[in-house]
This record gives C-alpha cells, sequence and structure tokens, in this order.
C-alpha cells in the first residue's frame, strides 16, 4: 500500500469518526443540556460557514463569485435553505426525540433515495442490485423503528419522522449543488450553503425559547461540533478523494455510524436490542454495496 494511499484512507476514516462524534456532542447539548434543536443548528450553521468561508477567502479568493451569475445563484439558495438547513435541523431534531446512532442511521438511508432520483431523472427501472439494497435498507429502517416487534414502534414517531426527513435533506444536499461545486469547489458552496442556512433560520430561532444554560461543559461541546465535527471532518474528507476512490470513500464512511454507536455506548451507556442493531447492519450493508457500484 502506498503511502499516498494510506493517507486517503486515515483522512476519510477520521473524517467519517468525526461526524460521527459529533451526532454524541449533538446529544449531550439536545438532551442532557436542554439546548433547543433550533438554536443548536443556527449557531452550528453560523459559525461553520463564517469558518469555512473565511478559510476559503485567505486559500482561495474569490468568494463573492458565484453570486454573479444568476443561475448559479438560484441553485446555491435552493442548496442552502432545502438541501442544507434540512439535512442539519432534521438531524438535531431526530437526535432530539431518539439519540445519536438513530440520527445517525436513518440519515443514512440518503444514498438509496438517490438511487431512485437517478433512476427517475435518467428514465429507467432500478437494477437489481440497486433493488435488493433498497430491500435491505427498508427492512433495517422497520428493525430499527419497531425492534423486532411490528405492533409497536420502539422509537417515537417523532424521531422517525425527522431521521428520514433529514434523509431527504441529505439526498438533496448531494445531487442539487454537483454543477456548482464542480464550478466553484466544494469548501466555498459548503460555505455559503451553511451561512445561508443561518439566516434562513435565523427568524424561527428568535421565535424558539432558548432552553438550557450556557457554561464550560456546553461552550467545549459546542466547540467540538463546530471545529471538529464540522470542519475537520468536512476537510479530512474532502481532501482523502485526493488519494483515493471517490467510493471507497463513501463505503468507509459507514465509520460514521459505527463511532456513534460505541461511543453513545461508552458515554451515554446506550443499549440497543437485537433486532435494531440488526437492522443498523442492515442499513450499512446496503449503502455500502451501493456505493461500490
Amino acid at each position: 500500500m502506498t503511502h499516498d494511499r494510506k493517507k486517503g484512507l486515515l483522512f476519510a476514516s477520521t473524517g467519517a469518526a468525526l461526524w460521527g462524534s459529533s451526532g454524541i456532542a449533538g446529544q449531550f447539548l439536545l438532551i442532557n443540556e436542554n439546548i433547543a434543536p433550533e438554536w443548536l443548528t443556527f449557531f452550528r450553521l453560523l459559525f461553520a460557514g463564517l469558518l469555512l468561508l473565511l478559510i476559503t477567502h485567505f486559500l482561495y479568493g474569490k468568494t463573492f463569485a458565484i453570486w454573479k451569475d444568476k443561475k448559479d445563484r438560484l441553485s446555491l439558495l435552493i442548496f442552502g435553505a432545502f438541501g442544507m438547513l434540512g439535512t442539519q435541523y432534521c438531524y438535531f431534531a431526530s437526535i432530539r426525540y431518539s439519540n445519536a446512532p438513530t440520527a445517525t442511521i436513518l440519515e443514512y438511508l440518503m444514498p438509496i433515495l438517490i438511487i431512485f432520483w437517478y433512476c427517475i431523472s435518467e428514465k429507467r427501472w432500478p437494477r437489481m442490485v440497486e433493488i435488493f439494497c433498497t430491500i435491505f435498507a427498508v427492512a433495517g429502517t422497520a428493525l430499527i423503528a419497531t425492534g423486532g416487534d411490528f405492533e409497536n414502534l420502539a422509537i417515537s414517531g417523532k424521531a422517525l419522522f425527522w431521521g428520514l426527513l433529514s434523509a431527504l435533506a441529505c439526498a438533496l444536499y448531494t445531487v442539487e449543488p454537483v454543477k456548482i461545486i464542480k464550478k466553484y469547489g466544494a469548501p466555498l458552496i459548503v460555505g455559503w450553503g451553511m451561512f445561508l442556512a443561518s439566516l434562513f433560520l435565523c427568524p424561527v430561532a428568535l421565535l424558539t425559547p432558548f432552553t438550557g444554560t450556557i457554561d464550560a461543559p456546553v461552550l467545549l461541546a459546542f466547540a467540538y461540533v463546530v471545529l471538529f465535527g464540522t470542519i475537520c471532518s468536512f476537510v479530512l474528507y474532502l481532501g482523502s478523494v485526493a488519494y483515493i476512490l471517490p467510493t471507497e470513500a463513501s463505503i468507509i464512511s459507514a465509520i460514521e455510524p459505527l463511532s456513534s454507536i460505541i461511543l453513545s455506548f461508552f458515554i451515554f451507556h446506550l443499549l440497543f436490542s437485537f433486532w435494531q442493531l440488526a437492522g443498523m447492519v442492515f442499513i450499512i450493508l446496503a449503502v455500502g454495496a451501493v456505493a461500490r457500484k
């Protein structure tokens, strides 16, 4: 194995693990410290977006180039309002009503939704591997939601609703900005997307009563979410595709839900039933198979 390949694998796995760990920090803020998801999402998007824009400005310049093109400007606004904001807020809302591993796994259904998007846009039927992966993903979701008891939900309906909505928003987040990312680069687009999403969420946050207290543990957890769970994870994961294939990086991203499960066990002593763990494995295998194809 070459040095560059090792570097790529290390970058991708570290980035995915940091993404998973940010959900654990988010769970601490949302459940243990009773911070409203509206406020946590707003501050995360605002600070992470501004930091990414500053980094991009000093490294590459041309921070405002995208605003000169009407079509690109519209695509960016759609990405920020529906893709970025939907992904971040729905994910934290799902954590609020369940826990970080469950929300992460539900959001991880995103590639399955993208399959159907491309089937519609390419006017074709799903391939056999795509059908089987979808069946596995749906079965996995059902097992997580019911714990094997199909007459009752093992998680709340709100957690399931927000988790599935986060997967849908994440699919839009992935598909919508492809053209402008190729034109302007991912750091600039993600930075603007986060900043715009924070502006769209601002009125909702202001109308939401601020709960919880601001103390050292809260500030440290929030700093971790922004710096490591957002900035570092994004830069590392994006940087990995310079050394390994994007498909390999996407398969390695399975570390994200796994790290969330492991950390939730050690930090929150959170236990899952056999059927819920089986459901998580089903989803991870299904997404891994899709990524390889």
